[in-house]
């Protein structure tokens, strides 16, 4: 985070915000009766340059298991010539849409991707196993969406809370929220 603002030296300098102290935030949020949400393309923008080189290593493990699975579903068919495999792709392509975390859906896709798994297992031992190859690739991307999203969000808010700079920093770019888990009240910077 390169957005520092120049007026908050501490919480207490944030209008309204409901924390005196750094340490009251973080007690706060270890009670859980506050969580800090993230955004999740500052948390990947954060991950990418912050994070250590085994959870950078993973998330592009998962990333590129999406890209090989596509060219696998390809070269089957070409191959087999059951060209009903090449709806792999824009199965791919519209899972990995849907299946981000901040997606407004996301109860629903997390339903569905777990939904996959048994709609497979009954689609495989009902004889279709070309329907239950074409679930499994929206379930592998789901899968692997999600995982790069948590290890990016989690690690990105793991930091927030470990320094108040760059809480302050992420606050007033609007890269992070915060909410009462009680009144279900949202704190956040207006960016107007």
């Amino acid at each position: 985070m390169n957005v520092i603002s120049q007026e908050w030296k501490t919480v207490a300098d944030i209008p309204r915000f409901p924390f005196d102290t750094f340490d009251e935030l973080q007690a706060a949020v270890a009670i859980k009766s506050f969580n800090v949400g993230v955004d999740p393309l500052a948390a990947a923008e954060w991950s990418q340059q912050f994070n250590g080189r085994a959870k950078r290593a993973l998330i592009a493990a998962l990333s590129f298991l999406i890209f090989a699975a596509a060219s696998a579903a390809v070269s089957a068919a070409l191959l087999s010539k059951n060209y009903w495999l090449m709806l792999a792709l824009p199965i791919q392509a519209g899972v990995f849409y849907i299946s981000q975390p901040a997606s407004p859906i996301r109860k629903w896709v997390t339903l569905a991707g777990a939904a996959s798994v048994v709609v497979f297992v009954d689609l495989l031992f009902n004889g279709m196993p070309t329907a239950a190859t074409l679930i499994a690739y929206g379930g592998l991307t789901f899968a692997a969406v999600r995982a790069a999203g948590f290890i990016t969000n989690s690690s990105f808010r793991k930091a927030l809370l470990s320094e108040e700079e760059l809480f302050l920093a992420a606050y007033s770019a609007g890269a992070c929220t915060l909410r009462n888990n009680r009144t279900k009240q949202v704190y956040r910077v207006s960016l107007d």
